[in-house]
């Protein structure tokens, strides 16, 4: 069962896509695939930037104190997010000429998508030692460790 957090979070998301929905019209016909990519990996970072502050302001007025568990992680949604805008820009700089042709229906479903795709990954976390993939609930307290 969803928490109320996570269904709000789930509205959010369907509330932006009926956003884009609504402006698809005037946004653009084609896209290098670099810029494409990165367009993708920013929407995906936002939602993860809005969620921790909403976490933080949550943490704050709850004014409980930080468990900070020490792991050899990184965040899922992050790395993705990363790797994708630093990918777009890598293309786009070596000016790839391959474009993406998007009809007015596509935007809408691709930020559906990313949008989605961030719910399903937000707690999860890539551990290095020993190599896993974790569930962490709301895992921004972890204090990352590199060795």
């Amino acid at each position: 069962m969803f928490t109320r957090a996570e269904k709000i979070e789930l509205g959010l998301i369907a509330l932006a896509t009926g956003a884009l929905a609504l402006v698809a019209g005037r946004l653009p016909k084609e896209l290098e695939i670099g810029s494409f990519l990165a367009i993708g990996a920013l929407a995906l970072l936002g939602q993860g930037l809005l969620r921790d502050i909403w976490l933080l302001t949550k943490q704050r007025r709850a004014g409980a104190g930080v468990h900070r568990e020490e792991a050899r992680c990184i965040c899922m949604e992050s790395t993705v997010g990363l790797g994708g805008v630093l990918t777009g820009i890598l293309l786009t700089a070596l000016a790839v000429p391959f474009a993406v042709t998007m009809a007015e229906w596509a935007w809408p479903l691709a930020g559906g998508l990313v949008w989605c795709a961030g719910f399903a990954v937000k707690d999860v976390v890539i551990q290095w030692t020993p190599w896993k993939l974790r569930r962490v609930k709301d895992h921004g307290s972890i204090l990352v460790r590199w060795r």
